[in-house]
């Protein structure tokens, strides 16, 4: 507003479709400056690196249902607004399409590595997400039609998919409280380790576990991978061959946690002193 005058799309629009690069150089860097405000804002509401620091704590300290809602919903509204705001500035998108690359390789970055070290199946999940925002934000910088069609089908396979694991987290967070409950112990977090040889006690949802991280891992056939190769083929036809390399390289990464989890699941043994220690038993009782 303090560069243009105005907070209106249409009038923002009109106005930086006159050149700004001579008579008014200082005003150009003082509007490129705002935009880059607007969007770091923007990227911050999404938990994008290097804006993420926020998240993991804040929502492994919430209520599961509140961490639900919030990790899914906005992004919807947020990403939306993110496409009319990129083809408002298109005219200066030429000195702002690097960041977008460089924010979206970024967090692919730290969300697989900080991933793999993670015990809390909700903070795996939840860098996890941070991985997955730096694909949406990495299409942006194609500011084409097919760069921004698949920012909404990847964003639709990402929310469809992220209800099924928030849902298993759950259900498996809901189970563990009555037997610990039940047994007069406190309630702890959900981890890694609590998932041991669950398929023995279900194969279903085991099963269920394989098709849904595969998916978020980007393994053909599944839609995960669609999404995620329709996205590298927009970042190819816009010419950002670097960018495209480095996020399949660090995808290629972030399938061992994945696998990680699925190993667990199937392979992993845990003696158990009693029935009622593990809260796969509920499953076992139905």
């Amino acid at each position: 507003y303090g560069g243009l005058g105005t907070l209106n799309f249409n009038h923002i629009s009109l106005l930086l479709s006159f050149p700004l690069e001579n008579e008014f150089s200082h005003l150009k860097v003082f509007v490129l400056i705002g935009v880059l405000m607007v969007t770091i804002t923007l990227l911050f509401k999404v938990a994008a690196a290097p804006f993420h620091f926020w998240s993991p704590d804040v929502y492994e300290g919430s209520p599961l249902s509140s961490t639900v809602i919030f990790s899914i919903v906005p992004k919807i509204v947020i990403f939306s607004f993110f496409i009319k705001w990129v083809s408002i500035i298109s005219t200066l998108f030429i000195d702002v399409k690097d960041f977008f690359i460089l924010v979206g390789i970024i967090s692919v970055f730290t969300g697989t590595f900080f991933a793999l070290r993670q015990k809390r199946m909700k903070r795996l999940i939840i860098f996890s997400s941070i991985a997955q925002v730096g694909f949406l934000v990495a299409a942006l910088s194609t500011n084409s039609v097919d760069g921004l069609s698949a920012v909404y089908f990847f964003l639709v396979i990402y929310i469809l998919t992220s209800i099924l694991v928030w849902n298993h987290v759950t259900l498996f967070h809901s189970f563990q409280k009555r037997i610990q409950q039940f047994n007069g112990k406190m309630v702890t977090p959900l981890f890694l380790s609590s998932l041991s040889n669950f398929f023995k006690f279900n194969s279903l949802w085991a099963f269920s576990f394989v098709l849904m991280f595969f998916s978020v891992a980007g393994i053909p056939p599944l839609s995960g991978f669609l999404s995620k190769i329709f996205i590298l083929f927009g970042l190819i036809d816009s010419n950002q061959l670097i960018g495209s390399i480095c996020l399949i390289m660090i995808s290629a990464i972030s399938v061992f946690y994945y696998i990680r989890v699925i190993k667990v699941i199937f392979f992993e043994s845990k003696e158990v002193k009693s029935k009622n220690d593990q809260f796969q038993t509920v499953f076992s009782l139905s």
